[in-house]
């Protein structure tokens, strides 16, 4: 056994938790076929997990490796204070989001198959390590001392910052930096509390998706279908990551996960398929607490005053010299949850905030996927969902064999009472921050209120979560969909409604994403053909053919009044609308590479940041949105001003103006500036931007949380559309895109992961799916023994515990 496997498992024995007796000894084979998609066979879940293990360290070693470092508060020990302490505060933030406590408290009561999976994975990731000379690791970590043998508890630890990505996670930087008023000492607070800014950045990550489910009635061949088009980031920890694994009369499933998951998170089997879309549920709720003017630790409860709980944390810390020194800080609870600094408001003398997750105490995400995979009706299905409570904060499509398409949003979500929403709306009535936060979709109530305490069903897995049976839930047999709204419009034809105030009301206006989701859904003679029913390749074709609504509802009305117009003057500057008319009417409406008249469009569309008037009546819209046809309304362009210059001839000429500003020719072609950077070189990209009511996404989200070198892109000329000089640079959107249909000689599928299968450098697969994705195609998924084997790029690794 090499040395640093015999230091993996020290540090596993001291740390983990786990019994002497745990299973050490596995046999895997890893099969890699084209696009270095590996196929995974094993005969038990540690095994299957080593495999596991060992395939993802091979493709991103450097991203997961810094994640162990970002949730273990490691970050300022191996890479110094950073800007602004930035590695201290978030070390800080994530001890006070409890992850590795959580973890460490729980290890050791997970199902057996999940613990064993989370061990071999463990195993097969420092297995990576120690077989594979420094020289032959990505460049970018190499040799790095961040880049360590890992324990059971460490990829726990990472489940539980996973469960609260879309969650409490947000709050980490200013739960690291929550700390009491000095109004009785010097009066001043070494963390100011973040401006209003703050709340902008909640939306940079833009984590979304679109998700279908075809069932008997829609399909051609009278079986499920599937659509699978989460809208991830193309680089950073967010990545998703393909593969097969098989144990046989266990599980057999095929799909992406998020990196360092040992099971796919999207993925089919044989019989049933499913999806996910992240869902606008809150999961965590914002409690305001009266302190005690004498001691802000104490916070008001029911007519009493209530000590926080206080724990004092210590980091190491790099320091400029190279030496190794220490930080101290003490952070609070509440007896929902950790404080934090609060944007604006902070922490003052006589008023603070904490919050609650309810994805915090949720240990079950791996275990939840994990049966999904074994699952094969929608009762076993639906039953492991029941059971576990596992999915954190994403609405759930699937499609199965049997012709059903089901949905539901069974994420972790507070259990609220009627009586709690009303309070809540009456706080927010008169409380700004309380208004930004809802503007996020977040809940702030009164901490000293008992009726803000969430409610205790029996029936739910986590105290004082919602039960599985009380969530949005439809099955249909002609489609469901979801494109991150709630459950309302998930197929038009059965609105749903009467459920937690939580979730939302019903009868939303529909965002153009959503609206553009139904209408492939809902026309005749259109994506689905003259049969109205999809075919695999016409499912497919709608997932990348780059339609958009608002396109379809006002580009020949805007063409109309703009055709042999007058220029335009805006800010001083007198603009010829001559050529960008010419192009919005040659333009066919979709985001090919080869589109030209398209960037021209998302200018005027996105000329300001006001999505509502985009969903309704307002600067682009004359009609409003009617509930009774929430698809096709509104329709119809703003009216001509009866004086002065027509508003929507002064947007299309600020567009202009901003594209040439950025020193992109109006008539340029879309994939000449739209385009994805890998190794040096840029890879056209397809697809628009969501507020624009595409479905294929491509537009930039935020900086990757990671310590990996990023290229900054020059500032955004318009900061709505991320316009910059010279284009569009993509690092969100379209990650994996996947039609799916259901056969009596089982799935078939194609697929596309848009920005290739590996991180690393030196690997063949860093780049090889880029040039079929800028095309506009996908590639065939090699499920079945015999097409695996019938791969001439088959490669094989196996890996058995005696050969170490």
């Amino acid at each position: 056994m090499t040395r640093w496997m015999l230091i993996g498992l020290a540090i596993a024995a001291c740390r983990s938790g786990t019994d002497d007796e745990a299973n050490t000894s596995y046999n895997v084979d890893i099969r890699t076929t084209e696009f270095g998609i590996p196929h995974i066979s094993a005969d038990d879940f540690f095994s299957a997990g080593v495999g596991v293990g060992f395939a993802l360290a091979s493709d991103h070693i450097c991203i997961v490796a810094d994640q162990f470092v970002k949730v273990n508060s490691q970050r300022a020990q191996y890479h110094g204070p950073g800007d602004n302490d930035v590695n201290i505060n978030r070390d800080f933030g994530w001890l006070g989001l409890g992850v590795r406590r959580i973890a460490e408290e729980n290890f050791d009561s997970l199902p057996d198959d999940s613990r064993a999976m989370m061990e071999g994975f463990v195993e097969g990731y420092n297995r990576y390590l120690a077989d594979t000379p420094v020289g032959e690791i990505d460049p970018r970590c190499g040799g790095a001392a961040w880049v360590q043998p890992i324990t059971p508890l460490d990829l726990f630890t990472y489940y539980m910052s996973l469960a609260q990505e879309a969650s409490g996670r947000v709050l980490v930087d200013v739960v690291g930096t929550a700390q009491p008023p000095a109004a009785l000492r010097s009066g001043v607070n070494p963390f100011p509390p973040p401006d209003e800014s703050w709340f902008d950045r909640l939306e940079e990550l833009r984590l979304g998706s679109n998700g279908w489910g075809i069932g008997s009635e829609r399909s051609e061949g009278g079986r499920g279908m599937l659509l699978a088009n989460p809208h991830f980031p193309s680089d950073g920890p967010l990545k998703l990551w393909e593969h097969h694994i098989t144990i046989p009369d266990v599980l057999n499933v095929y799909g992406v996960g998020l990196l360092n998951s040992p099971v796919p998170l999207i993925a089919f089997n044989e019989r049933l398929a499913w999806t996910h879309t992240v869902s606008p549920t809150p999961r965590f709720v914002v409690y305001q607490h009266t302190l005690d003017p004498t001691d802000p630790t104490r916070y008001e409860f029911d007519g009493e005053f209530v000590d926080m709980e206080r724990t004092r944390y210590t980091i190491e810390v790099l320091e400029e010299d190279g030496s190794m020194g220490t930080r101290s800080r003490t952070l609070y609870r509440t007896q929902y949850g950790p404080m934090f600094n609060a944007p604006v408001a902070g922490w003052a003398q006589t008023l603070g905030y904490s919050f609650r997750d309810a994805n915090a105490p949720n240990t079950n995400v791996i275990s939840t996927f994990q049966g999904a995979g074994q699952a094969l009706t929608l009762e076993e299905f639906e039953q492991n969902y029941r059971e576990t409570q596992g999915i954190p904060w994403v609405h759930t499509m699937y499609a199965d064999f049997d012709g059903n398409a089901f949905y539901v949003d069974s994420a972790a979500a507070p259990n609220m009472s009627a009586e709690a929403f009303g309070l809540y709306q009456e706080l927010l009535a008169g409380n700004a921050l309380a208004q930004n936060f809802a503007a996020s979709g977040i809940w702030v109530v009164d901490g000293a209120v008992p009726e803000n305490t969430w409610v205790e069903d029996p029936r739910a897995v986590i105290p004082g979560n919602v039960p599985y049976d009380d969530a949005p839930r439809l099955v249909r047999n002609d489609f469901i969909m979801n494109a991150n709204q709630n459950y309302w419009a998930t197929n038009p034809a059965e609105p749903l409604s009467g459920f937690n105030a939580i979730y939302g009301p019903p009868e939303q206006t529909l965002t153009p994403r959503s609206k553009m989701n139904l209408r492939y859904l809902l026309e005749e003679n259109g994506a689905s053909g003259d049969d109205f029913k999809f075919s695999l390749e016409e499912l497919a074709s709608a997932a990348l053919d780059g339609r958009a609504a608002i396109a379809e509802d006002l580009k020949d009305q805007v063409v109309a009044r703009c055709t042999g117009a007058a220029p335009v003057t805006v800010g001083g500057e007198t603009v010829d609308l001559t050529q960008a008319c010419g192009l919005l009417d040659g333009w066919n409406g979709q985001t090919s590479v080869d589109a030209v008249g398209a960037i021209v469009w998302r200018e005027f569309v996105l000329v300001d940041g006001d999505r509502g008037s985009l969903q309704d009546q307002g600067r682009l819209y004359a009609d409003a949105w009617d509930v009774n046809d929430p698809v096709y309304t509104p329709s119809t362009l703003v009216d001509l001003p009866k004086e002065g210059q027509d508003p929507v001839l002064v947007d299309l000429a600020t567009a202009v103006l901003r594209l040439q500003q950025a020193n992109v020719a109006l008539d340029a072609p879309l994939g000449d500036v739209q385009f994805y950077e890998r190794l040096g070189q840029r890879f056209a990209r397809p697809g628009g931007q969501q507020p624009e009511g595409h479905i294929a996404i491509a537009d930039f989200g935020s900086i990757p949380d990671s310590v990996l070198p990023y290229d900054i892109p020059p500032p955004a000329i318009n900061p709505v559309s991320d316009l910059r000089d010279g284009g569009y640079r993509v690092n969100n959107g379209n990650s994996f895109v996947m039609a799916l249909e259901f056969t009596d000689d089982g799935p078939r599928a194609q697929a596309i992961l848009t920005y290739a299968q590996s991180d690393a450098e030196t690997s063949d697969h860093a780049t090889d799916q880029l040039e079929i994705y800028a095309r506009g195609e996908m590639r065939d998924v090699k499920f079945t023994e015999e097409d695996i084997l019938a791969d001439p790029t088959l490669e094989t690794i196996s890996l058995s515990s005696d050969d170490e």
